[in-house]
């Protein structure tokens, strides 16, 4: 089992993302103001403030709820499954086997690229097959490439042993019902072969 968290640059990325919603907020909040303030000075002054303090408001709850929403992320690789823990509130424990995974995929946008040279593994299920989202997402891995190859690997030696050459060689003929029934498979297939 590989223990893994995120990197610091994550929690800045997403300061970083909430200081720019709160300021878009802001500036949307003394535009409006202004122009309402051209017909009637006390609306625009008080419309203004109250969508500052919303703003700054969103800005105050949102940062720090980021640092113990950011302790709290940590993901455990095994050999048969992703486990994602998460939660400030409520706490969450979300098994991924590899059985019902279908796709992994590393996303790294312009700001996890070229800013905080960091990205995220999003694992995706037959579960969510007919969704565009992933089941589960790693987010704020620095290695992420490697992190991909660890759980590629695993998920290749899981479905290795899944397949039908790998039961051959872990079922002998007299290991019970399936040993029984993969060698009455294989005198079938010798006698439909004739």
């Amino acid at each position: 089992m590989q223990e893994l968290k995120p990197n610091r640059r994550y929690l800045n990325k997403q300061i970083l993302i909430f200081s720019l919603v709160s300021g878009l907020i802001l500036i949307f909040a003394f535009s409006i103001g202004a122009l309402i303030s051209l017909d009637e000075p006390k609306s625009g002054f008080v419309f203004a403030s109250i969508f500052a303090s919303v703003g700054l408001f969103f800005w105050i709850v949102s940062v720090l709820l980021s640092f113990p929403y950011f302790r709290s992320l940590r993901y455990e690789i095994h050999e048969d499954e992703v486990i994602v823990h998460v939660g400030i509130v409520t706490k969450s424990v979300k098994h991924v086997p590899f059985r019902t995974v279908t796709n992994i995929k590393i996303n790294r946008g312009l700001l996890d690229r070229f800013v905080f040279n960091i990205g995220s593994l999003n694992i995706q299920t037959a579960g969510m097959s007919g969704s565009t989202g992933a089941e589960e997402s790693l987010v704020g891995l620095e290695n992420v490439q490697e992190i991909y190859d660890l759980v590629a690997a695993h998920l290749r030696k899981f479905r290795g042993a899944m397949s039908p050459t790998g039961a051959e060689e872990e079922l002998p003929g007299d290991a019970g019902t399936l040993g029984d029934i993969l060698n009455e498979l294989k005198a079938i297939r010798g006698e439909l072969k004739q």
